[in-house]
């Protein structure tokens, strides 16, 4: 893990969030972000991932994406299936499979403490190098443009069996 970022929105959340050092070997993302506006579906969310197999930040689109939806489709389909991530490790709420309860996300802040990368969250094709997750928030409607990107860096290397 390598560092967090945000680009623009900060008329709809403000975010503190920071990769820092947890111990000699590992790192967290640590921080809080204050969602100012109620997410609902007139926002599109989607997360695609760039890949840069030289470490030198010139990243190339991977065709590995989760596809743009309406907010609460997306707590109710994507969230969901990887919410385990960081499970007692944020005040995001927890939402039971079929629910649509959580549906706006309501503006507070929310906080992540010591969310540390587990290497099982990465899938065995996923070649070794320098990654950009990048998530988008969208307006709906006839202005569709992005409000706010955020970017998360990381390396993924492999040990060599013994």
């Amino acid at each position: 893990m390598e560092r967090f970022e945000q680009v623009g929105g900060e008329q709809l959340m403000n975010s503190t969030l920071r990769v820092r050092k947890y111990n000699r070997t590992t790192y967290s993302l640590n921080g809080t972000w204050n969602l100012l506006v109620d997410l609902d579906d007139s926002f599109e969310m989607g997360i695609h991932a760039a890949y840069s197999s030289l470490g030198n930040n010139q990243f190339n689109e991977y065709p590995m994406k989760v596809p743009r939806k309406k907010f609460c489709q997306y707590l109710a389909e994507e969230y969901i299936e990887y919410q385990y991530v960081w499970v007692d490790k944020t005040n995001l709420p927890y939402i039971e499979k079929g629910s649509t309860d959580n549906c706006p996300l309501p503006k507070k802040e929310y906080w992540i403490h010591d969310l540390v990368p587990i290497a099982a969250w990465v899938p065995p094709v996923i070649p070794t190098g320098y990654w950009r997750l990048t998530a988008e928030l969208w307006s709906t409607g006839t202005d569709q443009e992005i409000l706010v990107q955020y970017h998360y860096y990381f390396k993924v290397s492999r040990r060599l069996p013994a």
